[in-house]
């Protein structure tokens, strides 16, 4: 085994685009919580929490992060009921060429996990429906904390726990779709990888300087070699 990370954000990455599901997940669970009607189309979620989203959704109806904290693993028990009930092979798909990467990775003795927004029930029901969940051993997820750094943190302190390894922050590898992965990425330390197939194009990430940039994960080979050479 090797001593790097690779670490996967979840919706544009592993995954075709922002799944709907999820999406309406958000607003049947704060329904069923506080009765209040919620649209998540109307804010920027692109590379933020599942917490954060919450806090900003209730935050416009008037309740204040501290109030609604305290109903927050209800909120999520409603999110995961609805999204293990509704999502499926048809509204969901993996991202071209994520397949060929993980097993490169894995076969190279590379530890995997995930850095993700997603509350970590409603991550695995994903990646388990698209037979994904297998490659990850380690993983931050939305429902540990609204801040993307926290996150980032937690798994690198758990893949060092669970294999007896301390990685030069160099050596963590974090694949994101938006500014706010990247922005995490470099305040952390860490190589960040930005790839433009979520909702931010190339020239837009481009601008947030990522150490790497791909349009898709079709140059495979250039990828691997990136991360070998770092």
């Amino acid at each position: 085994m090797k001593n790097k990370l690779a670490l996967f954000d979840i919706d544009g990455i592993l995954i075709i685009g922002r799944n709907e599901v999820h999406r309406q997940s958000f607003s049947v669970a704060i329904k069923k919580v506080f009765a209040l009607d919620t649209n998540v189309n109307e804010i920027q979620t692109s590379g933020k929490t599942d917490t954060k989203i919450i806090f900003e959704l209730l935050e416009r109806k008037g309740i204040r992060p501290e109030q609604a904290r305290p109903k927050l693993k209800e909120i999520f028990n409603f999110m995961i009921e609805f999204v293990e009930k509704n999502i499926d092979s048809s509204n969901i798909s993996p991202n071209p060429g994520v397949f060929e990467l993980l097993e490169e990775l894995r076969s190279r003795g590379y530890i995997l996990g995930l850095i993700t927004g997603n509350v970590e029930n409603i991550a695995k029901i994903k990646l388990k429906a698209l037979n994904l969940l297998q490659y990850f051993q380690v993983g931050g997820f939305g429902d540990m904390s609204e801040i993307r750094e926290k996150l980032l943190e937690r798994a690198i302190g758990e893949a060092e726990g669970k294999f007896d390894l301390r990685f030069d922050k160099k050596d963590v590898f974090y694949f994101g779709d938006a500014p706010l992965d990247i922005e995490c990425g470099k305040n952390v330390g860490v190589t960040t990888i930005a790839v433009s197939t979520g909702v931010h194009s190339k020239e837009e990430l481009s601008k947030h300087t990522p150490d790497y940039l791909y349009k898709d994960f079709s140059d495979i080979d250039s990828i691997v070699k990136a991360i070998e050479q770092t």
